[in-house]
């Protein structure tokens, strides 16, 4: 929902927030949250938006059975954002929502779960209710206000991400791919094949291995991307066991059977001269 549109509450607890919290901290801290989430939705417009709604979504929402982490979470978050029609990684944004602004902290990260808390539930959605009916922050000088091209500002990313990214989109994954599911489908690889496949393991699985151990510092930014090297890696492995077990059946071929000396059993004659 734009600035300006009908006011709208998130759900029937918004109007329940200050008992549902019980009024966490002073109302100075309360305004404080509020103009800085203000001054968020003022640089970062129509995604933050959508970014910081899903995460109150996922809050208010969210079942009352289960074991939590926080009150949100960055899978609930993406799953809010799908359910209104928005497809884009909100990972960025939740960082600058916490390193940047203060709204949100995070309650727990692991390898694979990342959960926030919000500093003050009830001033985010505060906020969100002001800026859906067009209120713009008094505070923080000339926030807000569109560049001489009239474009909103697009969010800047991590230049260590945008490192990551372009160098997965210049890696040449899904060719890569394709060729490693072809090879690992024969039931024998031919001496072209075996040829296909030392390119690749010379040429392209060491800058796989290497991003995939960079990407996994940003799971929450490169999931897919991180799923498609792991894909790739194994099938590279798959391969190689296939050529490793056709190597060692290559020289067993080769190798000449060598005649065992005869073992006599005890008390069995060797040769004629035993019997003399």
């Amino acid at each position: 929902m734009a600035p300006g549109a009908p006011h709208r509450r998130f759900s029937d607890k918004a109007a329940h927030l200050p008992l549902l919290l019980g009024w966490r901290g002073l109302a100075g801290i309360r305004v404080t949250v509020r103009h800085r989430v203000l001054e968020f939705l003022a640089s970062y417009g129509e995604k933050g938006y959508n970014v910081l709604r899903a995460a109150v979504e996922a809050t208010l929402n969210s079942p009352e059975a289960g074991v939590r982490l926080g009150d949100f979470s960055y899978r609930e978050v993406v799953r809010a954002l799908r359910s209104r029609g928005v497809e884009y990684n909100p990972s960025m944004l939740l960082r600058i929502l916490e390193r940047d602004y203060g709204v949100i902290e995070t309650s727990y990260h692991s390898g694979n779960q990342h959960w926030w808390r919000f500093v003050d539930l009830a001033a985010v959605v505060d906020a969100l209710e002001d800026y859906e009916r067009g209120e713009q922050p008094e505070i923080g000088g000339d926030l807000g206000e569109e560049d001489e091209g009239g474009e909103e500002e697009p969010v800047l990313e991590d230049p260590r991400i945008t490192v990551l990214q372009a160098q997965f989109a210049a890696l040449g994954i899904d060719e890569v791919y394709e060729k490693l599911e072809k090879l690992a489908l024969k039931p024998r690889l031919s001496k072209q094949d075996r040829l296909v496949f030392s390119k690749i393991a010379f040429e392209y699985l060491d800058l796989i291995a290497s991003l995939y151990e960079k990407m996994s510092e940003y799971e929450d930014v490169f999931r897919e991307e991180l799923e498609v090297l792991a894909k790739t890696l194994r099938l590279a492995s798959q391969v190689a066991r296939k050529m490793a077990l056709a190597q060692k059946t290559r020289v067993a071929r080769k190798t000449p059977v060598r005649a065992r000396p005869a073992i006599a059993e005890p008390g069995r004659p060797r040769s004629l001269e035993d019997l003399l």
